[in-house]
């Protein structure tokens, strides 16, 4: 091993060498942790940052794409069902440039841009075509933003103006809908693509598209409209007016007999028809006429009556006669002031045609109530009309319980499956609680141990202070005079008091070992 190694390395294993296990498992973990963050870091920074190459492509542009990315062996992303592909942000740029130079993506331009590719050599019937196809591309692509529609195609077919014509055809539409897999469009959805559609063309009416899906279901007819729209709104009309009316007899039931022991059920015939009365009615006002006229005519004279039949040839039987003539002709002429009442009714959808009710009570409880007062109360809780040809009917029976019974039971086990899922969490989590701690409380204990094993060294003094000592020991044996001089003696005392400071310093750092120590001389006394 190189010198240069050698004295770093034997440090670094003295350094674990004086450390405990506990201490060792800790450091091993901060070094673990810091190195799988230091992985992922890595990772991330080098990971590059992604951003679209292209967006809404076609399957087979997106397909020519991604062959031509793995032929120069690019990294890419599928995202959006494949209709966007992500490169990294730094070759987005030249990757588009590149793909362009290729002719990719080469799908057909669609909408108003279609105008846009028109010369001075188009025809008109070039330009027509170029318009109609350009709104139905437009349409096409408002269709597929809404939610569920995967793709749209749209066919609009636009008559050809004429100068001269009286009756000129009217537009229509057929519009293909690819929804989304478990997607189903309601009435309103419908009617707004018919709506929306109808309106983006001039002179179309909602009645004149014809919607369908891909798989075949015709969701809006032309000439008929859009029935499923004006279908849900009367069954939902018709709904909330049921639970409304059901909720107020069900509230006046619960109170009776208790929640559970009664079901009414409600039907709504409700008219979603708008109509419109207009009616005239006169009336004598008993005024005098306005304005009369009489007018008076006589005849009086003589003459013969002609007869016979007409003609040249009859002048034979043309007869003659002889008399006296007299009529007369009496007519009168009133103009009376009329009174005249026009009034104009326009009835609004949501009349309700016939109302029936229908209330079960449980036999086990509806043993003493009067049948025909809870007919009555119902009734007059739901706005009975008899005249109408309204209806009502109370029957007592006994109420099926098993399934309320079977739902207890299992909300009840429920109950206490969660109650027994808690408890065992509890004992889960006390168990590694308490494993934690055992493990924290062994690598203390051993921590400790090793620590008692290093405060055990013995305990050892230098000369001096033994000797120190050995003198104080043997002079408390035996009283002894010596004379010396006063220069032996200061010298003597600076020395003692240099070892009674060393000695002091030691019972302050190791009072135990000291105490020991002055107990097994104090034993060796002998006893005067």
């Amino acid at each position: 091993m190189p010198a240069v190694l050698a004295g770093p390395l034997g440090r670094l294993r003295s350094a674990l060498e004086t450390i405990s296990l506990g201490q060792k498992v800790v450091i091993g973990l901060l070094v673990a942790a810091l190195g799988l963050g230091g992985f992922f870091f890595y990772n991330w920074i080098t990971t590059p940052t992604m951003a679209p190459l292209f967006s809404n492509l076609a399957s087979s542009d997106a397909s020519a794409i991604v062959e031509e990315l793995n032929a120069e062996g690019t990294s890419y992303e599928l995202a959006d069902g494949g209709q966007t592909i992500l490169v990294a942000q730094d070759q987005v740029y030249d990757l588009r440039l590149a793909m362009s130079g290729k002719g990719l993506p080469a799908g057909n331009d669609t909408g108003y841009a279609l105008l846009d590719e028109q010369g001075i050599t188009t025809s008109e019937f070039q330009q027509q075509k170029t318009y109609q196809r350009a709104i139905e591309g437009e349409l096409a692509n408002t269709l597929e933003s809404l939610d569920g529609v995967q793709q749209a195609i749209v066919h609009v077919a636009l008559p050809e103006d004429e100068v001269f014509a009286t009756d000129e055809s009217d537009p229509t539409a057929s519009v293909m809908l690819d929804l989304s897999p478990g997607t189903q469009l309601s009435g309103e959805q419908i009617q707004s693509v018919t709506n929306l559609v109808s309106s983006s063309i001039e002179g179309m009416s909602p009645e004149q598209v014809t919607v369908s899906d891909t798989s075949g279901q015709l969701l809006s007819a032309a000439g008929q409209g859009v029935t499923a729209a004006a279908g849900d709104a009367r069954s939902q009309v018709e709904t909330d007016y049921e639970n409304r009316l059901a909720a107020n007899a069900q509230s006046i039931l619960d109170r009776v007999l208790g929640p559970g022991h009664a079901q009414v059920s409600v039907r709504a015939d409700v008219d979603m028809n708008q109509t419109q009365e207009n009616s005239t009615t006169y009336g004598d006002s008993g005024a005098p006429p306005v304005s009369e006229q009489n007018t008076s005519e006589s005849y009086t004279g003589s003459g013969a009556a002609v007869g016979g039949v007409l003609g040249p040839e009859n002048t034979a039987d043309a007869g003659t006669g002889g008399g006296d003539s007299t009529y007369q002709t009496d007519s009168n002429t009133a103009n009376n002031s009329v009174n005249t009442t026009v009034t104009n009714t326009e009835i609004t959808p949501g009349a309700i045609n016939r109302l029936t009710v229908a209330v079960v009570l449980d036999g086990t409880r509806a043993g003493t109530l009067n049948q025909a007062q809870v007919q009555e109360l119902i009734g007059n809780a739901v706005g009975l009309d008899p005249a109408r040809g309204d209806d009502i009917s109370v029957a007592a029976m006994p109420f099926d319980t098993s399934a309320a019974e079977q739902a207890a039971a299992e909300m009840a086990q429920a109950r206490e499956d969660e109650k027994n899922a808690q408890m065992w969490s509890l004992v889960k989590n006390g168990a590694i609680g308490l494993g934690i701690a055992l493990l924290v409380l062994i690598v203390w204990l051993r921590s400790r141990r090793r620590d008692d094993d290093e405060d055990d060294e013995p305990f050892e003094l230098d000369d001096e202070v033994m000797a120190e000592l050995e003198r104080l020991r043997v002079a408390s044996t035996r009283e002894e005079t010596v004379v010396i001089d006063n220069r032996a003696l200061e010298l003597e005392a600076a020395e003692r008091a240099r070892v009674r400071g060393e000695i002091s310093t030691m019972v302050s750092e190791r009072p135990d070992e000291v105490a020991a120590m002055l107990r097994g001389w104090l034993s060796e006394v002998p006893t005067r």
